[in-house]
């Protein structure tokens, strides 16, 4: 096998061990709160906490990896998320879980910046898109298999070992990636921007976490209100800083790429569109239809499966004709899945759930390779690392954005549906057809939000294989004051 293949199968595991522990935590919830004897509110912060600081941290991590090399950020984020899951696993007390968790976020903030980064450097033009799907197929089988393992793990043995597990494969993976990863000598009189990661960290810490807990604390409320002004202060001072920078974070030249900046918009509403169905369907299932959580759980598992098959198919269908049409069609899909999901009725069979949950991830898995491949082969080789980061960064924004609209959405239209249904006390049937009514006023509005990502997926440009790049193109404006990247090898 090439080494280049050996190298994906690393990168590979790393995006499978970050994604999974975003995912496998949640359906050991109940079990950790009934150890911890402590209330809901708290315990959430097991995983908000994560998530944040994976969020917040993403930016300056794929800045560091420029600076530091893709390697040695790689093999440390993968032994500090390792050493945290251990941690995790025999904490004591809720604050100390939390606080691993913290650290665990670290580490997996440095795998998913590092990990595409690492694909665009090791593979050429012609076969980025097919590695980059590869790739996605670890992405979306840590989607799939969390919660589902989550509840063997936790009813087989208890909720320590969904962390405890990490231990021997984190301990495997770090062997590996030090073997196979090549070495690279870090670029010659680069520096860190430390105030502006500063910066960008503190301002999207405020973003995120204003939108995860906007409709629990309220919209108009000082907290979250503060939260925002928070974040539009320090993003200002973030874009002043940049521009005076010598060698910025985040190079603002890089936004005048044209298939960069509009792969970062298609990015943000396609995953606000995707993150809207998967947080709201366990709702409608569990709570409209009474599954159970593992039942809930499998029921969602063909999104990500069809999104394991798709991913490499269109990522090397994209090496061949280019990204444009397929990341266009890709998103097509997706809001014609979304637009058949508000037709999906109460009493539904599961074939007609499937189906609609089958086109969503087709459209995802269609959409996700070309355009990861058209934004990181768009910028100048020393900014992969940078475009790595901020692409993942998107991801994790539209994440949020999607999970606070239709949350807020469901909120509002909730009574409203109600009171359209009766008006007197709600019998369960009522409650179970105005909770569907508001999740598929919802869809709908995560339908439009998807409608944009086409624009912005047509309107990036060509960019066929086998032409000069975009990137390349406005190399001399973006790298004026910045050395040669470090060598490949």
């Amino acid at each position: 096998m090439e080494r280049k293949w050996l190298i994906l199968t690393s990168v590979s595991l790393g995006s499978l061990m970050a994604t999974l522990d975003g995912s496998i935590v949640n359906i050991a919830l109940p079990a950790i709160q009934t150890d911890f004897h402590v209330d809901l509110t708290t315990i959430e912060w097991v995983v908000v906490a994560y998530l944040l600081v994976v969020g917040s941290l993403l930016l300056p991590f794929g800045r560091l990896g420029e600076v530091l090399t893709f390697k040695r950020v790689y093999l440390v984020g993968f032994a500090i998320f390792t050493l945290a899951s251990i941690c995790c696993g025999v904490s004591p007390d809720t604050a100390a879980l939390v606080a691993f968790r913290v650290i665990q976020g670290i580490g997996a903030a440095m795998l998913m910046a590092m990990g595409p980064a690492i694909v665009a450097h090791t593979f050429h033009d012609r076969e980025r898109g097919r590695a980059l799907g590869l790739n996605g197929i670890s992405v979306a089988i840590g989607l799939s298999l969390g919660p589902a393992l989550g509840g063997i793990l936790t009813q087989v043995a208890s909720w320590h070992a969904i962390f405890l597990i990490n231990a021997p494969i984190g301990l495997l993976a770090i062997l590996w990636a030090y073997r196979i990863l090549p070495t690279e000598e870090p670029g010659k009189d680069q520096s860190f921007d430390v105030r502006g990661a500063a910066l960008s960290g503190v301002a999207l810490f405020a973003l995120l976490l204003a939108l995860s807990d906007g409709q629990e604390w309220g919209w108009t409320s000082p907290a979250i209100v503060g939260l925002f002004a928070a974040f539009i202060v320090l993003g200002a001072a973030f874009l002043m800083t940049e521009r005076r920078a010598i060698q910025p974070m985040i190079d603002l030249a890089l936004f005048r790429i044209r298939p960069f900046t509009a792969g970062l918009a298609s990015v943000v509403v396609a995953f606000a569109g995707l993150f809207t169905a998967t947080f709201l369907l366990p709702f409608l299932l569990e709570q409209g239809r009474g599954f159970s959580p593992i039942e809930a759980g499998l029921l969602l598992t063909p999104v990500p499966l069809t999104m394991a098959i798709v991913a490499p198919l269109s990522g090397m269908a994209s090496d061949r004709f280019g990204p444009r049409l397929l990341a266009s069609t890709g998103m097509a899909l997706m809001v014609l899945g979304l637009l058949s999901l508000t037709q999906l009725a109460v009493d539904f069979s599961l074939p007609d759930l499937v189906w609609r949950l089958v086109l969503l991830g087709i459209g995802q898995g269609m959409f996700m390779s070309p355009n990861s491949s058209a934004v990181l082969g768009s910028v100048p080789r020393p900014r992969v690392g940078t475009a790595s980061g901020t692409l993942a960064q998107m991801r994790v924004n539209g994440q949020a954005l999607g999970i606070a609209l239709s949350g807020a959405i469901v909120a509002t239209r909730l009574p409203i549906h109600l009171g359209n249904l009766g008006g007197g006390p709600a019998t369960a049937a009522v409650r179970s057809a105005a909770l569907a009514g508001a999740i598929h006023d919802a869809f709908v509005v995560a339908a439009l939000v998807c409608s944009l990502g086409i624009v912005t997926s047509l309107i990036r440009g060509s960019s066929r294989p086998g032409h000069p790049a975009v990137g390349a193109a406005a190399a001399p404006a973006v790298t004026a004051s910045t050395p040669a990247a470090p060598a490949q090898q």
